[in-house]
């Protein structure tokens, strides 16, 4: 079942109609689903899925044409001896009908041989542009796909017709996959597998929400027991020191200093590595909002639920693991946990939510930014540190955000709390609405200061979940 990646598709599908030369670059991390798109759109159209090995030139270019004389049914010609000659061939027996060329995993190729950039560019200008060809470049090395295809100083640079970087799946469409659950254990699985395909896709619908953990987290030959640690072998030269930050970050390290002392890294050089895992959406920067990029106030966390899950509770208990010990585990490390776990991934479900209903003009603002605020009370004698979840502006109109995951109806004295959270912020403010999300409704009290005071809005799971199924 082909699910969320309808939008994608559509576009792709427009750009093919054109029925001229295209150049498509499409990239983002493993496992998001980037194959599964392509695969989805060649369907019933003419055309050839290459992906590249980590292998020599020549050993590439034999299956490329294999691949292409099969295609044309062709079994007296000897293989290609160069990209160029592949491409002219090509491009000269699709002079009348569109040809869908995929070239996956195109980094091996370019590494391989880093001209081939040029002999594409070259090819472009003066023959394939005249053409049929969708040309499709697709990659999982980000840095690379947007430096040496995307950026400046590349060969291809302005060549390209679209491009699309492939990101997770928000909650809205990763639920999706996981029908067959009730709204809290649906949300809760997000919390563990994320927004990834690949992931959600492990999920089995006649198994409750402890066995699918334990099975693919938390056996030795489930799928996702050890995918962090072949992710980050794949993507990267030194996954030794990328564990060890991502374990110093997970550990409770969030600012730079710390994470550096924690790993025994320089701190530029650690800063260059963090770089790298913002790049590949395993972790985020954050400043609180209103606050500039390089404020000493910066944070960082990890930003992809699967390996906050796994270095939460994985990585630390795989000894236990190793000796059958799935069932232990579960019971006194993550089950007794998981409520506060999940606090963090609540808020970046209403987050989400936010972004969607501002999309779609449903709010009583169109924000512009949106982010977390934290800093220190000055008018209290202890200096106590107050935190928001989410801030939204347009202008001088504010959204000031509440998230709680808890199992009791949430209560007027957290409207009453964050009203004066927010007089602590140093923001000016024109008008100001205060929105409260609840994964167990809202106290009677809460409920009717909503109905008489226009400047509170409640959000329920239910209301969340809306238009998910």
């Amino acid at each position: 079942m082909f699910i969320g990646r309808e939008k994608e598709l559509a576009e792709l599908n427009h750009l093919y109609n054109e029925d001229c030369f295209q150049l498509f670059v499409l990239y983002g991390r493993r496992r998001v689903g980037k194959t599964s798109l392509l695969r989805e759109f060649c369907k019933n159209k003419q055309s050839i899925f290459f992906s590249a090995e980590q292998s020599n030139e020549k050993l590439n270019l034999e299956k490329f044409s294999t691949l292409v004389f099969q295609h044309y049914k062709e079994d007296t010609l000897e293989p290609f001896t160069s990209w160029e000659k592949a491409l002219i061939y090509l491009n000269n027996r699709q002079q009348e009908e569109a040809l869908v060329l995929v070239f996956d995993e195109f980094p091996y190729l370019a590494n391989i041989n880093p001209a081939i950039l040029s002999v594409l560019q070259h090819l472009i200008d003066h023959q394939l542009q005249f053409g049929k060809i969708f040309l499709i470049l697709c990659g999982s090395y980000m840095g690379f796909m947007e430096k040496e295809v995307l950026g400046a100083k590349s060969p291809l640079f302005g060549r390209r017709t679209a491009q699309l970087h492939m990101k997770p799946f928000d909650y809205r469409t990763s639920v999706k996959f996981l029908q067959e659950f009730s709204a809290e254990e649906k949300l809760m699985l997000y919390g563990a597998f994320g927004g990834t395909a690949m992931y959600l896709k492990q999920v089995r619908p006649n198994r409750t929400l402890k066995e699918n953990i334990q099975e693919i987290f938390l056996n030795p030959m489930g799928y996702l027991y050890e995918e962090p640690l072949l992710l980050l072998r794949q993507e990267v030269q030194e996954p030794g020191v990328y564990c060890a930050i991502i374990e110093a970050i997970a550990g409770g390290a969030s600012k730079s200093n710390e994470i550096a002392t924690k790993t025994g890294e320089e701190a530029a050089k650690c800063l260059k590595y963090m770089k790298t895992l913002q790049e590949l959406g395993i972790v985020e920067k954050e400043t609180p909002f209103g606050e500039k990029d390089s404020s000493r106030k910066t944070l960082y966390a990890l930003s992809d639920f699967m390996f906050r899950f796994w270095y939460r509770y994985v990585a630390p208990n795989r000894s236990l693991l190793e000796m059958d010990a799935g069932e232990i585990v579960w019971k006194r490390k993550i089950e007794c946990d998981y409520s506060h776990y999940m606090g963090l991934v609540f808020e970046r479900i209403c987050r989400d939510y936010l972004l969607y209903q501002n999309s779609l003009g449903n709010l009583p603002i169109l924000f512009t930014e949106i982010g977390r605020w934290w800093g220190t009370n000055p008018h209290s004698r202890e200096h106590e540190q107050v935190e928001i979840d989410h801030v939204a502006r347009d202008g001088n109109d504010y959204l000031i955000c509440e998230c709680k995951w808890r199992n009791e109806p949430l209560d007027y004295s957290v409207l009453c709390e964050l009203r004066r959270k927010a007089d602590v912020m140093t923001l000016k403010r024109n008008h100001t609405w205060f929105v409260l999300f609840s994964k167990s409704g809202f106290s009677n009290a809460i409920i009717e200061a909503a109905l008489q005071e226009k400047d509170v809005i409640l959000v329920s799971l239910e209301e969340l979940m809306y238009e998910t199924i």
